[in-house]
């Protein structure tokens, strides 16, 4: 019997995080030594969309294409709303049982501690590029979100950072091997899934 092609589904939060995870696609397939594993990325639209979505999205478009593949869902998100929150926005228990009933066993989190704009401000000199500002000595504001948004205010392009939005145009100058280096414990489960070897 031959072996089922394999196949990633990445779920994330916004168009932000959609558009960092196809650049990190596109590096890995320079970058790795191992051709990766075919995959797509879908944005829910928000963290409290993750449980309805990604069932809704396995069902309807990707199990009739896919349905001899062994799929594998990794659902990528931001642990702030998390550590805030008495009342969590989501149960991972329900999304991974919601998953496992459609007969897909394997399900990983990519967890961005605390957001995604921290993972961002890893290339504070990519950022600065884009923006036309001077690298700056002290970030201001408590969240890496705040902090980017004050570095958006400084900046000569767009004034304005949203998180989640299409603001995402900065994300061609950030350098991705920087990003992923510093991050790389935290998007193993994902490096593993897509079988790259860097």
């Amino acid at each position: 019997m031959s072996k089922k092609i394999k196949y990633v589904v990445l779920f994330v939060e916004g168009e932000t995080e959609k558009e960092f995870y196809e650049s990190l696609i596109r590096f890995y397939r320079l970058k790795s030594k191992n051709a990766i594993t075919q995959s797509k990325v879908f944005n829910v639209k928000g963290i409290s969309r993750f449980e309805k979505t990604v069932t809704s999205k396995l069902k309807i478009e990707v199990l009739p294409k896919f349905h001899n593949s062994e799929i594998e869902v990794v659902c990528c998100y931001d642990t702030d709303v998390f550590e805030l929150a008495q009342k969590p926005p989501i149960n991972w228990k329900i999304v991974r049982k919601k998953v496992n009933d459609l007969g897909i066993n394997s399900f990983h989190e990519i967890k961005a501690v605390k957001m995604i704009e921290d993972w961002f401000l890893k290339d504070i000199v990519g950022l600065s590029q884009y923006l036309k500002i001077d690298v700056p000595k002290k970030l201001e504001g408590k969240s890496g979100y705040e902090k980017i948004k004050t570095l958006f205010k400084k900046g000569k392009k767009p004034k304005v950072y949203q998180k989640g939005s299409n603001t995402h145009k900065f994300i061609p100058d950030l350098n991705i091997q920087l990003i992923r280096d510093a991050v790389k414990d935290e998007l193993a489960p994902l490096e593993k899934a897509l079988s790259v070897k860097l």
